[in-house]
């Protein structure tokens, strides 16, 4: 068994996936709550830095439109999603 932050991680990674699929709403990504955890790599902090901490603040975002706020969420999606899978220790 992975330990939390390993696990934590692959829920991360599996939700980049999902949401660069298209199988996964924007609003989706905002409800969870699970956001405070501790990201390791470049690529899982530029996907986290972007999900908004509710579903109410998307309009908000980083003080981007909507289009561009999806388009950078989608890419940064995009490049976790193509990282080497992670391990312990990784």
């Amino acid at each position: 068994m992975p330990d939390h932050n390993l696990a934590q991680r692959y829920a991360l990674r599996r939700l980049a996936m999902r949401f660069a699929a298209g199988k996964i709403a924007l609003a989706e990504l905002a409800s969870d709550d699970g956001w405070d955890m501790e990201v390791e790599t470049a690529a899982e902090h530029a996907f986290v830095a972007l999900i908004p901490q509710c579903a109410c603040c998307i309009e908000y975002t980083l003080g981007l439109d909507q289009e561009a706020w999806e388009t950078q969420l989608r890419i940064a999606a995009l490049a976790l999603a193509s990282c080497p899978a992670i391990g312990p220790g990784s």
